[in-house]
């Protein structure tokens, strides 16, 4: 699956626009050489180390079954439950490698914290092979009504992609709950704003540790998701 992996993230990587830019994490470079650099070192982010172990493929489609159903849990019928939701539980790191190597883009190396971006039509090409599902990221309920993961083209610049967040917010934003939110938070609030994008799918690993007072140590891999939701009814 490694090889495979790797050969699918290269053939969907969108060419580099004229100004270098990196059209997964949306980084500006001067030059085209800082754009290559920046490739290499992700390349880099997707080597595992001797200590992460390659899994057996049932092993690997088990987790991938485990990962679709905690997605599909949070896929809520529910208007109310629309906007950004987040799917976190404990994740080995050879799983982890398992499946995303070939696909992590970002490395904070002082957090031990991988991520890996997704956006667009390109982006469910890429999360449709690495959960080896197509239908991860809908959810199919009674009178034609479905709850899916939004995926926005977000790299041809901001002005295009806000238009496009305004056009989509608009059409599946439900009336009543814009009305209770204002009255919840009141008009004159100002929200917090969120590092996570409507339209881009992140997913994080890293190991949490524990400290205890004997100074005993305990660790444990954890991977958590990041997306936004949005319901749509069909008329037939």
């Amino acid at each position: 699956m490694e090889s495979s992996s790797s050969d699918l993230s290269s053939s969907t990587q969108p060419p580099s626009l004229p100004n270098f830019l990196c059209k997964v994490c949306l980084r500006s470079f001067h030059s085209e050489r800082g754009l290559l650099l920046h490739r290499k070192t992700i390349s880099k982010y997707n080597r595992p180390t001797e200590h992460i172990d390659m899994l057996p493929s049932q092993t690997i489609k088990e987790f991938q079954e485990i990962f679709v159903y905690y997605i599909h849990k949070k896929l809520s019928k529910n208007h109310t439950k629309a906007g950004r939701q987040t799917v976190s539980f404990p994740c080995t790191k050879s799983q982890f490698f398992s499946i995303f190597r070939g696909f992590i883009h970002s490395f904070q190396a002082k957090r031990g914290i991988y991520k890996c971006f997704f956006q667009g039509s390109w982006g469910k090409k890429q999360l449709n092979y690495i959960f080896n599902d197509e239908q991860w990221s809908i959810k199919h309920y009674d009178q034609g009504q479905k709850t899916y993961i939004v995926l926005l083209d977000q790299s041809n610049g901001s002005r295009n992609f806000s238009s496009e967040h305004n056009r989509v917010k608009t059409s599946e934003t439900n009336p009543l709950v814009v009305l209770a939110n204002q009255r919840a938070f009141g008009k004159k609030n100002i929200k917090r704003k969120s590092c996570y994008k409507r339209g881009e799918v992140i997913i994080e690993w890293r190991e949490r540790k524990d400290h205890e007072i004997n100074d005993n140590f305990c660790y444990a891999g954890h991977i958590t998701m990041n997306f936004y939701i949005s319901q749509i009814r069909s008329l037939n």
